[in-house]
């Protein structure tokens, strides 16, 4: 078992980054990987260059490919975001 917690909260001090690590320590010692996309910049538009990589079966960006193995190890996939939001975040 390997769990991906992914965050997409920008402010750290949030109740949302709150829930990530209480969610994290309630998960030990199973192996958990937090993804906070807003520390790490993702930048979640579907870009011309993706689809062209998309379409053509050109290789990913190192930083995509980066990604899909992040996703790979997963066995369980928890997304933390407020309520309040509606919706998944992008």
């Amino acid at each position: 078992m390997h769990a991906l917690l992914v965050v997409a909260h920008p402010e750290p001090r949030s109740l949302t980054h709150h829930v990530v690590d209480r969610l994290k320590a309630a998960l030990h010692p199973v192996p958990t990987e937090v993804a906070d996309l807003a520390a790490e910049g993702f930048d979640p538009r579907f870009t011309l260059a993706d689809r062209r990589s998309y379409q053509e079966g050109a290789p990913y960006p190192p930083e995509i490919a980066a990604e899909h193995r992040r996703l790979d190890r997963a066995t369980d996939l928890v997304l933390v975001f407020p309520v309040y939001w509606w919706s998944m975040p992008a």
